[in-house]
């Protein structure tokens, strides 16, 4: 090849990274968000706190190799720092998507790591642990108690919902959830902050045959229907429901003023007799008998009456 070729070659070169460069400077423009950590609608929340509160402000959930977490964050009325939230971790096949990605690691509950969750969620809070077994409708929890910055009261309560190691098999009754929740309220007691771990809703499930975290449902009771084994109601279930009563409408009397009625006598005028009339006599009397004439007549001499 003349060496008149290589300036050429060279500038070809120069060109073809020039090139590169610029390409590769495209494809970094503009900030790419990471899909392992997300803002989701409140209606995808995989647990919802009872009824009565408190309300759920904001969800992140954060994608796993092996598990989906959500923290379900809650309103707030108190001054300790820190947020109200409440953690559903769901340990489950999440699907080929997330191959490759980091895993979240599953571990049973210890003494250790539950202190030291409290210490990172409620710093400078002194909480004891409640001695008590508690469990609710998804089986038996633990909760640690204190007093927080002015009128607060704090809770931070843990739960694995797990089957039993006897029904958990490669093809059924697989999977874990792991609850924590961290709640905070001014002026409130122990008791309405533990109602909080009895009235959530879990409502999420992985769609895969077999995970069950809840186990198998439990027998009835071998004594129902057995005679020998009278069942009583409860207390409660006594109370007298009061009867629909029909309720009877009665006109409403009607007052009617009384008049009084009394016999009205009808007083005929007398007549009185015009000054030329004469005063008839009575029928069927004797023409001879004595006739008293009236105060208007005057008695004349000779006998005679003449009437004014």
């Amino acid at each position: 090849m003349p060496a008149s070729a290589f300036p050429s070659w060279r500038y070809l070169l120069a060109g073809f990274a020039i090139a590169a460069a610029l390409a590769g400077c495209g494809a970094r423009d503009g900030v790419r968000l990471s899909d392992t950590a997300v803002t989701v609608p409140d209606e995808t929340a995989f647990a919802l706190p009872p009824p009565s509160g408190p309300a759920v402000v904001n969800i992140v959930e954060r994608r796993f190799s092996d598990s989906t977490q959500q923290d379900i964050f809650l309103f707030t009325s108190a001054s300790t720092p820190g947020q109200n939230v409440l953690r559903v971790q769901l340990f489950g096949p999440v699907g080929l998507q997330m191959d490759g990605q980091k895993g979240l690691g599953y571990s049973s509950i210890r003494a250790s790591e539950i202190a030291k969750e409290m210490r990172r969620e409620l710093p400078g809070v002194a909480l004891t642990q409640s001695p008590l077994y508690l469990q609710n409708n998804y089986g038996p929890f633990s909760y640690a108690y204190g007093r927080g910055h002015g009128n607060d009261a704090c809770l931070y309560a843990w739960q694995q919902i797990r089957s039993p190691e006897e029904a958990r098999t490669v093809f059924q009754n697989r999977g874990t959830i792991q609850v924590r929740l961290r709640l905070c309220e001014d002026g409130a007691s122990e008791e309405k902050l533990l109602s909080t771990m009895y009235g959530y809703t879990i409502r999420a499930a992985f769609n895969v045959p077999g995970w069950n975290p809840y186990g198998e449902p439990p027998s009835v009771d071998p004594t129902l229907g057995r005679t020998g084994n009278p069942i009583y109601p409860k207390s409660e279930d006594l109370r007298d429901s009061p009867t629909a009563a029909v309720e009877n409408i009665r006109p409403l009397p009607v007052l009617r003023q009384k008049q009084a009625v009394g016999t009205i006598e009808k007083v005929e005028p007398v007549k009185q007799a015009a000054s030329e009339e004469t005063i008839p006599l009575p029928a069927g009397t004797d023409i001879g008998a004595v006739v008293v004439p009236s105060p208007d007549c005057m008695t004349q001499s000779e006998g005679a009456t003449q009437c004014k």
